[in-house]
């Protein structure tokens, strides 16, 4: 007979009929912390990779197919876009390190709080992609769909989107970083992620939306991809300033 440590409950087997805990846990320690990364890395959802190649080739019917109800194929948009997150933050960190990479900025005067606003931005990175977001979702929504989808379903296929975006953020590390030896911590990469994002925004809002009946639907998917571009570029430059202008 064993007492379930989380609940108290008495059972015999090796988990608890109550809560699911496991009979014997073992003590918290440097091994047993690096079990439960090895453990999330190696039980991440077969889908994932899956979801990952469909929002990459075919993205629109992808999001209509999850919209639709055809879920359990696909990996949970929020826990998909942590794992690239997390994935992308890692990785980068990591050739940042090895390679020696420095921050090069534009060669122009900047002020300190500018300075340290770039700093600000480098570390939190993803943390800064949250408003992008919220406004890609917002802009989406409004130019393109609010006569068909709910707000909340478009900003599901954004999350989707914006996981997929670390992905090729990701490749590019990979390329240009490792195999070509550019520094990815430059300026002019920025710039190149800049135009990634607004090829992808085109080809993801064309995937979707072409299967819908809209009135002048590349106008409005070009709209869309440079209003995207645009946002993200100026909370990239400014909400770090703003950021620290306001904590201090």
């Amino acid at each position: 007979m064993h007492i379930c440590l989380n609940c108290e409950t008495g059972f015999e087997g090796n988990h608890c009929p109550n809560c699911g805990q496991k009979a014997h846990v073992a003590r918290l320690n440097a091994k047993a912390l690096l079990d439960e990364i090895v453990h999330f890395f190696t039980h991440i959802e077969e889908t994932f990779f899956t979801t990952s190649l469909h929002f990459i080739i075919k993205p629109g019917i992808t999001s209509l197919n999850y919209i639709e109800g055809k879920r359990k194929r696909y990996q949970k948009p929020i826990s998909y876009f942590l794992i690239w997150a997390g994935l992308y933050i890692v990785l980068h960190n990591f050739i940042l390190r090895q390679l020696h990479y420095e921050l090069i900025l534009q060669p122009v005067v900047q002020s300190k709080l500018q300075s340290e606003a770039n700093i600000l931005l480098r570390k939190h990175f993803t943390f800064f992609m949250l408003p992008i977001l919220f406004f890609s979702a917002a802009i989406i929504w409004l130019v393109l769909a609010r006569s068909r989808f709910y707000f909340i379903e478009i900003f599901t296929i954004v999350l989707y989107g914006c996981g997929t975006y670390f992905t090729l953020l990701i490749i590019n590390d990979i390329i240009l970083g490792v195999l070509f030896r550019v520094n990815i911590n430059h300026y002019y990469v920025f710039y190149w992620q800049t135009i990634i994002s607004f090829l992808y925004n085109i080809w993801f809002t064309a995937d979707f939306f072409r299967r819908t009946k809209i009135r002048k639907l590349w106008l409005r998917i070009l709209f869309v991809a440079i209003l995207i571009s645009i946002t993200g570029y100026f909370v990239f430059i400014y909400a770090p300033v703003a950021w620290i202008y306001i904590s201090h």
